[in-house]
């Protein structure tokens, strides 16, 4: 499966930290899984120094640990670090959502109504591949909007943290939302400039995702693809 696209202009660097940030993002880097520099500049189509300064910078911002020598590590998030994850994430993305509320426009409102409609309709063709896609770009469109881009910079870093374990939403979380969606509730509250209620409804829509991440924690507190299955089958 091809990952990244070949790199045409400069800055090199950022350009390969970008993508690498999209990829981690979509979850599709597993917990614990290297990344070595080589490999990552032959599918960049680069030389490893672009490489190796994209990775530092993902290093110091937390969001890679530092591996064996020319590679990185995508963290393996444990129940533990979750938690404090989803507490800081909750009170940064419920105010960026009140704030939202109070800034809100027509576009934003048609912009979010068209991104509800197609994460809805994925779901009902059980089409998931590109579902988190339009999910995290329905939620950024609403950080974005809130006019405070260190308040954003902030959520992203987080979102860059448990990226690696999100895919494991697919698909049974996902489709059992079809009957109790915040999203809809989230867009009603901004187009009402309801700041409380959309911080309300954000909250609610990641600590309850949250929760059922650490239904799959296994014994020793990793989350792990398909640990929900193992504990329901025990």
């Amino acid at each position: 499966m091809k990952t990244f696209e070949k790199i045409e202009t400069a800055p090199l660097w950022n350009r390969v930290r970008g993508q690498i940030k999209d990829a981690l993002l979509a979850g599709r880097f597993e917990p614990g899984q290297t990344l070595t520099l080589r490999s990552l500049a032959e599918m960049f189509g680069t030389s490893v120094t672009p490489v190796r300064d994209a990775i530092n910078h993902l290093v110091a911002q937390g969001v890679l640990e530092a591996g064996p020598r020319n590679a990185a590590v995508v963290p393996d998030v444990a129940s533990g670090l979750l938690k404090e994850i989803i507490f800081v994430r909750a009170e940064l993305e419920g105010r960026a959502a009140r704030e939202a509320a109070i800034r809100k426009s027509p576009e934003l409102i048609d912009a979010l109504s068209a991104k509800l409609e197609s994460m809805r309709s994925l779901i009902r063709q059980r089409q998931l591949d590109t579902y988190l896609d339009v999910h995290r770009d329905f939620h950024f469109t609403i950080y974005e909007s809130a006019g405070i881009p260190l308040l954003y910079e902030m959520i992203e870093n987080l979102w860059l943290r448990t990226g690696p374990i999100l895919t494991y939403v697919i698909p049974d979380y996902v489709v059992s939302l079809r009957g109790s969606d915040h999203h809809q509730k989230i867009v009603a509250a901004i187009e009402a400039g309801d700041g409380p209620t959309a911080e309300a409804e954000i909250v609610s829509d990641i600590e309850e995702a949250a929760n059922y991440l650490l239904s799959c924690a296994d014994e020793y507190g990793r989350i792990r693809r398909g640990q929900k299955l193992a504990h329901h089958a025990g």
